[in-house]
């Protein structure tokens, strides 16, 4: 009994091609190197790239085609290395491919929504509608733009949620950092206020924010006053706004908020809040 267990796996060592799986394992050690060592070799190429360009637009879309770059040249790197690891085993890959081929007409006929989310993806890409780093606010999600494939969109909002988008249920795309943002402002004055003075108050504190070291590379034009732009119950609406580079509308609009409380109160421009006047009837 034991000479004939000794023989059937004497047998099967004798099937195992050694040399073959010898090969194989140098060619997955290679690949691993080849693969660290192109990723590392896009992630400085781009690093050194990006971080001699000022332009906040043109470094994200740098970012985005690093992104896109590296996941295609991880696949071919995949497909090549697969294709002469199972070659050292003798197998063909011309017939594999050929049957991939026709399976894939046939998925294709099932994979509509791949083929949607490609095709849309290639879109978005190549129009420049969103970018690695731009804020967003994609369907319901809103949020930054942490990773863009051509088949997904990942959002991570305010409060750290991530949204993971397909691009073939892509609707609608609001960019809010594409080229330049614009902050708008709704000041409420009380109804006996001098709206010319607010208005006056409200261009000086324009200039003067503009003015700022730590805000002027960030603003790009003046104040923008619009003048009186609602009756509300209790409080008249003055509309303005102020064009910013990208990303810093919120923090200039912060700033700018802080100055008009301060500014409306030193010029005795009351800033109202919701009340009911009552007139009672005399008997």
């Amino acid at each position: 009994m034991k000479t004939i267990v000794q023989n059937i796996v004497m047998q099967n060592l004798a099937k195992i091609n050694l040399l073959a799986i010898g090969r194989a394992i140098i060619e997955i050690f290679l690949f691993v190197i080849v693969l660290k060592l192109v990723n590392k070799t896009l992630h400085l190429f781009f690093d050194k790239l990006i971080s001699k360009i000022s332009d906040i637009e043109t470094r994200k879309h740098y970012l985005t085609i690093r992104q896109i770059g590296i996941y295609l040249i991880d696949a071919i790197l995949i497909l090549f290395f697969t294709t002469n690891i199972l070659a050292n085993f003798g197998i063909d890959m011309k017939p594999i491919l050929a049957t991939a081929g026709v399976l894939g007409v046939a998925v294709g006929f099932g994979g509509k929504k791949f083929v949607e989310d490609l095709f849309t993806g290639l879109s978005i890409i190549l129009t420049g509608q969103l970018r690695v780093g731009d804020y967003v606010t994609v369907n319901n999600s809103t949020g930054t733009v942490e990773k863009v494939t051509l088949t997904m969109i990942v959002i991570r909002t305010f409060n750290g949620d991530v949204h993971f988008l397909r691009n073939g249920q892509i609707d609608t795309i609001i960019n809010q950092t594409k080229e330049f943002s614009t902050p708008t402002f709704n000041f409420s004055v009380a109804y006996k206020t001098d709206i010319t003075q607010a208005i006056n108050v409200l261009k000086d504190l324009g200039h003067q924010l503009r003015e700022l070291p730590e805000y002027s590379k960030y603003i790009l034009s003046d104040l923008e006053v619009f003048g009186l732009n609602e009756f509300q119950d209790s409080a008249l609406i003055i509309y303005c706004r102020i064009k910013t580079t990208p990303h810093e509308q919120w923090m200039v609009k912060r700033k700018f908020n802080q100055m008009v409380k301060e500014g409306f109160e030193k010029a005795g421009i009351e800033i109202p809040f919701p009340q009911v006047v009552v007139n009672r009837a005399e008997n």
